[in-house]
């Protein structure tokens, strides 16, 4: 038997943000329709990441892949590469939670920008990005990704 739901839509053409509240009496249920609303965030939202050089506004889904390497964050766009002091986990927080993956303990991947993935004799599982650039998903993770993918 399905639950039933009770869904309201109140417009207020007066409100300048859409604020979503999720009422429920079970904790799966509420974070399963949390998910599935995060899917329509705003697709060109923009994060601020400050490097060396200054500041810049980059679209959040133009983001292949990010990694922390000596305390530096790469982050790697279809444009531009960028190296700031933010921490993993910020930009993580920043990020969709079904769009992006951690597959190492120091780096995360867009899923929409994954090509192939492919199998090593370790366990692990290599990804080909759109740019050809090969990342290893630690055994760690390989969970995350294949549910995410749906493999």
């Amino acid at each position: 038997m399905k639950d039933k739901f009770n869904v309201h839509l109140q417009i207020d053409a007066s409100t300048t943000i859409t604020d979503v509240t999720i009422n429920t009496y079970e904790q799966e249920i509420g974070n399963n329709l949390l998910k599935y609303i995060q899917q329509y965030e705003t697709p060109n939202g923009k994060i601020g990441i400050k490097t060396s050089q200054g500041v810049y506004l980059i679209t959040k889904t133009d983001i292949i892949f990010a990694e922390v390497f000596d305390k530096q964050l790469t982050i790697a766009t279809t444009k531009e590469t960028y190296t700031t002091r933010m921490s993993l986990n910020a930009l993580q927080q920043s990020l969709p939670e079904n769009k992006f993956v951690q597959i190492t303990k120091s780096s995360i991947v867009n899923i929409e920008h994954i090509t192939k993935v492919s199998t090593s004799f370790s366990g692990n599982l290599y990804a080909t990005l759109i740019n050809n650039q090969k990342v290893t998903i630690s055994r760690r993770y390989v969970k995350n990704l294949t549910q995410i993918l749906g493999i």
